[in-house]
């Protein structure tokens, strides 16, 4: 359902992905062998869709939109591949061992992907966003220490909830604000679009988490009343359509690697 959603922006999408695996093949081979990067259709996608749909709804669609793409799937990339490493050293030390089982190489890996999202601001001449790219980054990674210190995964917690916002909802959130912010949207109309992007990366976050519709409910609620906000065009109708899809599907089903 959101491959057909998102068929108007297909070729934008395609050219982001395309730019992003070139970018997995290093001296040493394909990034893949050293750190698990299986990632769904929904996780492919999602991130890069919400900064082309969010500039282009302000009038910006250009290379700087698919390089800032670029670099919140980066982002992502590498933020999955550092929260799944164990928290036991179990580094690659046998020749039968799974280097992307251990964690020296995939520590190795994320930095290099966090690494891509510096070079790709920097030659796309948006230096301006590092600051803001790199404080959620910071963000990601406190909810990652913030969650070892709360027991179980209780989304009715205020503690749980801060650690799926920090974790997941504030990527949601730059995406889709910067994607405004590169279109020379208004300070206005871009914390709309932050708003709209907290409270689809909080439900998609607490979906993944296994929560129940019912604690995911509010923030779709609220991401498609924020739209009401947003001008009435071509891509507006688009995010609605994503948000009706979160809101009509298990997350089992958009996760399952494609």
């Amino acid at each position: 359902m959101l491959r057909e959603i998102l068929k108007p922006i297909e070729n934008e999408l395609n050219i982001v992905n395309n730019t992003v695996e070139k970018e997995m093949f290093i001296r040493a081979g394909h990034i893949g062998t050293y750190a698990h990067l299986e990632f769904s259709y929904f996780d492919r996608v999602i991130r890069p869709a919400l900064v082309i749909l969010s500039s282009r709804i302000y009038g910006c669609a250009g290379e700087k939109t698919l390089s800032l793409a670029c670099v919140f799937q980066f982002t992502h990339m590498a933020s999955i591949v550092h929260k799944t490493i164990p928290e036991k050293d179990t580094d690659y030390i046998r020749e039968d061992s799974d280097p992307r089982d251990g964690s020296q190489f995939p520590v190795l890996a994320g930095d290099y992907l966090y690494g891509k999202f510096f070079s790709y601001l920097h030659n796309a001449g948006m230096i301006n966003f590092l600051g803001p790219v790199a404080e959620i980054i910071c963000g990601i990674h406190e909810g990652g220490i913030l969650k070892n210190k709360i027991k179980g995964k209780n989304p009715a917690s205020e503690a749980y909830c801060e650690v799926v916002r920090k974790e997941t909802a504030e990527l949601f959130a730059g995406c889709a604000a910067m994607g405004a912010r590169l279109a020379g949207a208004s300070e206005y109309d871009q914390e709309s679009m932050k708003l709209f992007g907290i409270n689809i990366g909080m439900a998609s976050g607490l979906m993944e988490s296994g929560a129940a519709a019912k604690y995911t409910a509010a923030y779709l609620k609220e991401a498609a009343a924020v739209l009401r906000y947003v001008p009435d065009l071509a891509e507006r109708a688009i995010l609605e359509q994503i948000v009706n899809s979160i809101s009509s599907h298990n997350i089992s089903s958009r996760r399952m690697v494609i």
